[in-house]
C-alpha cells in the first residue's frame, strides 16, 4: 500500500471515529503490544510503534469496530486468532471490514474493484476472504 492512500484511509477511519464519538490515542509502547479499546471510555489506544506498521490501518478499524459494536471490557486486537463466528473478535474484524469497505470502494466502478487487492492493501486475514467479496457486494447493491 502506498503512504499516501494509508495517510488517506487513517483520516477516513479518524472522521468515521469523530462521527461515533470515539476518541483515538496514538502512544509509544513495546513493538509487540497490540492496540487496544474500550467502550466504557470510547476510546482506542494504537500503537506507533507495532512491529507490522502495514496492519495499522486495518487494526484501527477493527477497535473501533469493538466500540461501535459496544463491546464491554477492554479487549485488544488478536490478528491471527480466529474462534469462531460467533467470537468478539471475529465480529470486530468483520466490522473492520465493513468500515473500510466504502473507503476503498468510493468512487471506483464495480468491476475495477478487487477484493484480493483489498484484503492485501488492508492486512485482512485470510479467512474473512468471503466476507470481503459479500461487504463489497453489499455496497454496490445500495
Amino acid at each position: 500500500m502506498i503512504y499516501q492512500q494509508t495517510e488517506e484511509a487513517c483520516d477516513y477511519l479518524l472522521e468515521k471515529a469523530k462521527e461515533y464519538h470515539i476518541d483515538v490515542k496514538w502512544k509509544h509502547f513495546s513493538p509487540t503490544t497490540p492496540p487496544g479499546s474500550s467502550y466504557e471510555y470510547r476510546r482506542v489506544v494504537m500503537n506507533l510503534d507495532w512491529h507490522r506498521p502495514e496492519e495499522l490501518i486495518f487494526q484501527l478499524a477493527h477497535e473501533l469496530a469493538h466500540v461501535i459494536h459496544g463491546d464491554t471490557g477492554d479487549v485488544v486486537f488478536y490478528h491471527a486468532s480466529f474462534t469462531g463466528k460467533e467470537s468478539v473478535e471475529y465480529k470486530a474484524n468483520v466490522g473492520a471490514v465493513e468500515l473500510l469497505v466504502p473507503f476503498y470502494c468510493q468512487g471506483t466502478e464495480i468491476q475495477c474493484v478487487n477484493s484480493t487487492n483489498f484484503m492485501q492493501s488492508f492486512h485482512v486475514p485470510h479467512y474473512l476472504a468471503s466476507i470481503v467479496s459479500e461487504k463489497i457486494r453489499e455496497y454496490y447493491k445500495n
